[in-house]
Formats: structure tokens, C-alpha cells, sequence
């Protein structure tokens, strides 16, 4: 009779191991699901916050361009353009969490704006050819990231003529190079 007393404290105890190791089990299951999903969604900010470093960047740098001044002074407010952007920190993100795919696009987008941000410290102004030479390459190494991170998130490829454009460089529908390379 003392053996049957210990069978349903038994059996409660080993439904209670059973509970609590599916429990600690599922736990385990969703705290990697949310440690996956909580990866993804910092990568994705890092894309997105490295491509608008880069916008904010261009943009600074085209205002820069535009306003004569010595070299010591353009030297420095083409300089301060890039660094306030936070654009260096977000590169090291980008170099650090995306696909080699991703991070080479995005460091040919970053080299091609350093271009700009070289040549309007040099003293070229937003409107000259000179500009546009550095701006186009720019322009399509910049499209060319934002693609490639469409398809690394699953997207579809984006191509120039979905979005009504000859190219990502922008280079055919700009004024300035029409006039030089069509002169007359």
C-alpha cells in the first residue's frame, strides 16, 4: 500500500518536469525567433540609415558647391558635410553586418560620394561639369545599393525603368552634361 501512495506524486512531479521542459523548450524557440527577427530589423536600419548618411552627405556637399569661398574654408565645410552626416558611423555597421554583396555596393557608393566630397574641396562648384563627372557615378553606385538591398531583404529587382528612368546615373536627363556632351 506505501507503493501506491507514490505513484500520483510521481506522476505529478514527472508532469510537472514535462510542462516546465516544454515550456523552457518554447521559450528557447522564441527567444531565437525574436533574436532573428530583433537581427533583421538592425540590419534593415542599418541599410536604411547608411543610405540616408549618404543622402544627407550629397546633399550638404551640393550646398557647399554652390557657395563660393577659399580653400581653407570649402576644405573644411566639405569635410564637416561628410562627418555630421554620421555617415562613418553607420559604414562601420553596414561593414559589419551585411552580405559581402551589400558592403561592396555600399562602399562603391560611399568611395563615389568621398569623390565628391574630394573634388568640392578642391574648389569645383554644383554647377560645372566637373561636378556632374563625380555626382553621375554617385548617382548610379547610390541606385545600385538600394537594389541590391531590395534583394537582400527578398524584394524584387528594381530596374531603371520601373521607376521611368534610361539609368540610375541620371546622366541622360541632366541639363548640364546634355550641354556638354550634345554641344550646339
Amino acid at each position: 500500500m506505501a507503493n501506491t501512495n507514490w505513484i500520483p506524486i510521481a506522476s505529478t512531479a514527472l508532469g510537472a518536469v514535462i510542462a516546465l521542459g516544454g515550456a523552457l523548450l518554447a521559450g528557447a524557440r522564441n527567444d531565437r525567433g525574436q533574436r532573428r527577427r530583433d537581427r533583421e530589423s538592425d540590419r534593415l536600419k542599418t541599410y536604411v540609415d547608411f543610405a540616408l548618411a549618404l543622402d544627407i552627405a550629397h546633399a550638404a556637399l551640393r550646398e557647399v558647391a554652390r557657395i563660393p569661398s577659399d580653400d581653407t574654408e570649402r576644405y573644411t565645410a566639405a569635410s564637416s558635410a561628410v562627418q555630421q552626416s554620421g555617415l562613418y558611423g553607420v559604414r562601420e555597421r553596414l561593414l559589419m553586418s551585411a552580405s559581402v554583396a551589400l558592403v561592396t555596393d555600399g562602399e562603391a557608393a560611399f568611395v563615389r560620394l568621398i569623390g565628391i566630397r574630394n573634388a568640392v574641396r578642391s574648389g569645383v562648384m554644383l554647377s560645372t561639369p566637373e561636378f556632374h563627372e563625380v555626382y553621375h557615378p554617385f548617382a548610379e553606385a547610390l541606385w545600385t545599393f538600394r537594389v541590391s538591398t531590395r534583394v537582400e531583404l527578398g524584394q524584387n529587382l528594381l530596374r531603371p525603368g520601373d521607376l521611368d528612368r534610361e539609368s540610375w546615373s541620371e546622366r541622360e536627363g541632366c541639363a548640364l552634361c546634355g550641354k556638354v556632351e550634345n554641344p550646339g
